[in-house]
């Protein structure tokens, strides 16, 4: 099977591969990005997107389990070792248990999954029966629930875009003199748009100076303003007269001036 995003959407592909029970491997080449996502009787059971390559190092990365020297460390322990050996070595050292190693696995495939599903074009291919290398960790993963999750995302995204549909729009803090910010529970993207919101500042400032995709500053407004914390403001711009309409403005104005002081008074 081959092909391109253009005419297969990712959702397509994932719902052939889950209803038919398929194994092998889907190979995407984008011109910026790579991909390949490993599946075993219609189940997910490898990810690997870009940097995002799914080594056990990567993983534990990317969920905040080590830091990224200490990953560095270990990617180059695998090499020799291998994912499945390195991870009994973890454990028993206590470093992390095996259900955190599980953890961090389908937490880094739902999210490279999610971004693979949001792709418009790419060249992709399947082959049949082959899987990732036996020294990788392989948790198998309900492509079905996987669907379901991606088609809310994708349609709560779809509501933020009529929501929100000019990033070239302001934003600004409601009233709530109770909240206190310091003691808000927000994320790490949260936080970051907040320290921008300024009355100069659109939402599309905001995310450039965040380093922020459009879905993803979406999202983040989304969320504040569903938390109650800001609010859109469309500011606008003053419309620029040329000499003549300004002169006839200034006319108007003096004819209505003369209307009135040529009334009798009461």
């Amino acid at each position: 099977m081959r092909g391109n995003l253009k005419d297969f959407s990712p959702t397509q592909i994932l719902n052939l591969v889950s209803l038919a029970k398929k194994t092998g491997m889907l190979a995407i080449d984008r011109k910026d990005v790579k991909a390949n996502l490993a599946f075993k009787e219609g189940k997910l059971v490898f990810v690997a997107v870009g940097d995002a390559d799914g080594t056990l190092a990567s993983v534990l990365q990317r969920s905040g389990r080590i830091t990224k020297e200490q990953a560095a460390a270990l990617a180059k322990r695998a090499q020799q070792t291998g994912d499945k050996q390195l991870g009994l070595l973890l454990i028993q050292k206590g470093y992390v248990s095996q259900a955190e190693i599980i953890q961090s696995i389908k937490k880094h495939a739902l999210a490279a999954v999610n971004q693979f599903a949001a792709w418009k074009e790419g060249l992709f291919s399947f082959e049949p029966g082959q899987q990732p290398g036996d020294e990788r960790i392989t948790v198998p993963l309900d492509l079905e629930n996987i669907i379901v999750q991606i088609a809310r995302v994708q349609k709560l995204d779809e509501q933020l875009e009529e929501e929100i549909p000019s990033l070239d729009i302001h934003l600004k803090f409601t009233e709530r003199p109770q909240v206190k910010m310091k003691e808000l529970q927000l994320n790490k993207d949260e936080w970051r748009v907040i320290n921008f919101i300024k009355p100069e500042n659109t939402i599309r400032m905001i995310a450039k100076s965040c380093n922020m995709s459009d879905k993803q500053i979406r999202r983040v407004v989304g969320s504040l303003r569903e938390a109650g914390l800001v609010e859109l403001v469309q500011i606008r711009k003053r419309e620029k007269l040329s000499d003549e309409e300004k002169s006839k403005k200034v006319a108007l104005v003096s004819r209505l001036i003369n209307h009135f002081q040529s009334m009798p008074a009461d």
